[in-house]
């Protein structure tokens, strides 16, 4: 009997502490997310810094998310062009490359770009500050690092993500359009004609706009997860990566779960 019992209690504990454990990190962030949303006119206040940080975290990675769609879609258009060939639909290729990146590729391969390179970036400067103590300087100096730190880098990706979203879908278009015109003898006129055809404004609309909640949501993640690192040099480096691999995680299953919603709807 007693060791019954202390195998339920093993494996009780190793069951019950990483559920304590996530329970307490979701906590830590919901109170992360309403302080933000408290300090949101405050840190309005101050757009300098929020400027600051939109040409850091959104206006630099232009080009990086610009080169990725451009290649992607033209890959696509290949892809799809070479098979397509073999049952008469090449001219199906503009459609497909423009719905696929308008849709889905556009939005996604941005907001992963930007989680890898200016939410790693966040995490690890945040990080840094925790380690060598600013934050806590900040704080008994009577600042609120939410205000000061966390709200302006949030505010700032929440309005450059539909930005870059825009990059990525006219480099994606673009990329398609030189593959199609170079190696499927596809004329140009035709395939924007075609591309025009198939995107709707309101399908733009919400590519947009979900981006915009999903820059927000990476640049909460890459802070928290940067303002709870605990140990030296090593620890920071741990936070860059874990917020890159949260972001990441993040934007493709909310992704997953908003083109549920509006295969639902029927949009």
């Amino acid at each position: 009997m007693k060791s019954l019992a202390h195998g339920a209690r093993v494996v009780l504990l190793r069951i019950g502490a990483p559920l304590a454990r996530g329970g307490q990190v979701t906590y830590e962030f919901l109170e992360l997310f309403l302080d933000f949303l408290r300090n949101v006119p405050k840190a309005l206040m101050s757009p300098n810094v929020i400027v600051e940080r939109f040409f850091s975290l959104v206006v630099s990675a232009w080009f990086l998310v610009a080169i990725t769609s451009f290649a992607t879609g033209a890959a696509l258009a290949l892809q799809f062009g070479q098979g397509m060939a073999r049952f008469g639909g090449k001219l199906y290729v503009p459609n497909i490359v423009a719905f696929a990146i308008v849709r889905a590729l556009g939005p996604v391969f941005a907001c992963l770009m930007v989680a890898a390179r200016s939410g790693g970036g966040v995490a690890a400067e945040l990080g840094s500050m925790k380690v060598t103590q600013q934050i806590d300087a900040l704080k008994a100096l009577g600042a609120n690092p939410t205000e000061k730190l966390v709200a302006p880098i949030v505010i700032a990706l929440a309005l450059g993500m539909p930005f870059l979203t825009f990059i990525a879908d006219v480099a994606g278009i673009t990329g398609g359009l030189l593959a199609a015109t170079g190696s499927l003898n596809i004329a140009p006129t035709l395939y924007l004609q075609k591309t025009v055809e198939s995107v709707h404004i309101m399908e733009l609309v919400i590519s947009l706009a979900k981006t915009s909640v999903f820059g927000a949501t990476i640049g909460l993640i890459s802070c928290f997860i940067g303002m709870r690192t605990t140990t030296g040099t090593s620890g920071i480096g741990i936070a860059t990566t874990s917020a890159i691999v949260a972001a990441n995680i993040f934007v493709l299953v909310a992704d997953l779960l908003v083109t549920k919603v509006l295969w639902m709807l029927q949009w």
